[in-house]
């Protein structure tokens, strides 16, 4: 890198004090022309990992379908390579889901605070790109004095100045200072449109998931509620079973003792729905009382059939925390940069044109005209190690980024591949608790027309009866968890495809509720009949 011109060299002590002020910037000047030199490392940017699958061993291809449970037994196939709805989540098909995104993006404090953020993070990389461009300035005085004669011996003078002048400075960007400034904020600029994309990512992941958590504990509260009363009307049973003297009383006070245990669990179940609906209304922006939140249908939600499923090379390309963190890493690099940029010399231009004169009328002539132009090097001698010590923990930093970015990858695969196998494992558990549930209440079934008949006795009925509550809870458990494990695998690649420039994320975002009406797949809540 030729940083001065032979000519500037060969110039002795004794030759630059004669040269008049506005050569020496001239020379200054010369100086900076060969400017584009710059200390910013080479990016180095770790490959992604080269891999073909997310999960050991082999990856699932398609769910087989699950009869007796509704749309939550649709069957699905992962699509390999494809790209994620930029609004995943209408494929559950429901007005409420829909709605309910939409007033989250519309109300959410946590996006307005991402957005501002991004905004000023954006200005402030506008306020260094100035930089780059000469500091114009203009200064403008007036002033009238009187003097007085005592001083000099002559007779009091009253005179006056005005003074005009076009100010200008220049810092010449020789070893790349500024460029590597700007680049340093352009990283930052960076780092949060994908922290405003993520903010987005959250928001929409954490509604969905918090919806479907809500209408399956309304589900759940509702088939306890309708197992109680199938309980209470066995101990009426009971009771006139005990008067007719065909079952002792210990018979009822079982049944008694199993319809209070029963009620029981409503209350944790309740208090569970209203910290869902809360969480809720926190996501919605809004406070509890004042969220107006829909009741939710567990049986109206749609399973999609078809799991889009980036590969491997293209998810440090999409999700947006890793392209956050890569950006980090390029802010990184370019503070090293910087630290070793400013152990050289630092070049200034500065030079000022005006008028001055005591006259108004006479302001504008010849005579007035002043100027000056003047030329600056500052160079650091001695620091006591000060510059050397910012550039090794700038490099020390930059390591650390660089670490956090691999763990940031390797967290996020292990993210797809658990929602994978969350996919794969739970669609086995509702095939195998839509079975218990069928056996439970066949068997249910069967106990309770035995012992009406006297050919069981009641600790068979009974156990007969808890095994069924418990298949039928543990059906709506699974049938919520798929609806959830597909959302977790739309958030774990990343979302939809986002636009390039910030002012569009949230145009792009908002959701557009529909006003079709939804198909109503068929009923899938487990019921007791009487």
């Amino acid at each position: 890198m030729k940083l001065f011109p032979a000519r500037f060299k060969l110039l002795t002590s004794r030759r630059i004090g004669r040269l008049s002020s506005w050569r020496l910037a001239l020379i200054a000047l010369g100086v900076a022309v060969p400017a584009g030199c710059s200390f910013e490392p080479p990016l180095k940017v770790p490959p992604a990992p080269l891999v073909k699958s997310y999960t050991a061993g082999s990856s699932p291809t398609k769910i087989a379908a699950i009869s007796g449970v509704g749309a939550a037994g649709q069957a699905q196939a992962f699509a390999y390579g494809a790209k994620v709805e930029s609004r995943w989540w209408k494929l559950y098909n429901s007005r409420a889901i829909d709605r309910l995104v939409h007033r989250a993006i519309i109300n959410s404090p946590t996006l307005t605070a991402a957005a501002a953020t991004l905004q000023e993070a954006h200005e402030n990389l506008k306020s260094v790109e100035g930089l780059f461009y000469p500091q114009l300035g203009l200064s403008t005085t007036g002033q009238r004095q009187r003097q007085s004669g005592a001083g000099f011996g002559g007779p009091t003078r009253i005179y006056s100045l005005y003074t005009g002048e076009l100010q200008v400075s220049y810092d010449p960007d020789i070893f790349g200072l500024n460029r590597i400034v700007m680049h340093s904020y352009k990283a930052q600029e960076d780092q949060q449109r994908y922290a405003l994309q993520e903010a987005y990512l959250t928001l929409e992941g954490n509604t969905v998931t918090t919806a479907i958590q809500v209408a399956s504990l309304e589900a759940r509260v509702k088939t306890t509620e309708s197992l109680v009363r199938n309980e209470a009307y066995i101990l009426k049973i009971v009771r006139q079973q005990y008067h007719l003297g065909a079952v002792t009383y210990l018979d009822v006070v079982n049944q008694e003792s199993q319809v209070a245990a029963t009620q029981a669990t409503l209350p944790p179940l309740e208090q569970s729905l209203s910290a869902a609906r809360h969480a809720l209304a926190v996501l919605l922006g809004r406070i509890p009382s004042q969220a107006r939140i829909p009741s939710l249908n567990l049986n109206l939600l749609n399973l999609p059939a078809s799991l889009p499923v980036s590969m491997p090379s293209a998810l440090v390309h999409q999700r947006p925390d890793i392209l956050s963190a890569e950006a980090q890493l390029r802010a990184g690099d370019a503070q090293v940069g910087e630290a070793v940029a400013k152990m050289y010399p630092l070049i200034q231009i500065t030079g000022d044109i005006g008028f001055e004169n005591g006259r108004i009328a006479n302001f504008f002539d010849a005579s007035s005209l002043i100027w000056s132009v003047a030329g600056g090097l500052t160079q650091t001698i001695f620091d006591g190690g000060t510059l050397r010590a910012n550039k090794r923990a700038a490099e020390a930093a930059l390591q650390a980024v660089i670490a956090d970015y691999r763990y940031t990858i390797i967290n996020d695969f292990s993210q797809v591949a658990d929602a994978l196998r969350a996919v794969q494992h739970d669609a086995q558990t509702l095939r195998y608790e839509q079975q218990a549930y069928v056996a439970a209440r066949r068997a249910y079934q069967l106990a309770r027309w035995e012992y009406k008949a006297g050919s069981v006795d009641y600790t068979t009925f009974l156990t007969a009866q808890v095994q069924y509550q418990q298949s039928s809870l543990a059906v709506v458990t699974a049938q919520s968890q798929r609806y959830a494990d597909t959302a977790a695998l739309f958030v774990a690649m990343g979302g939809g495809w986002w636009p390039k420039q910030y002012r569009t994320v949230h145009r792009h975002s908002v959701v557009e509720v529909s006003k079709t009406p939804m198909t109503r797949p068929a009923a899938t809540q487990p019921t007791v009949k009487k």
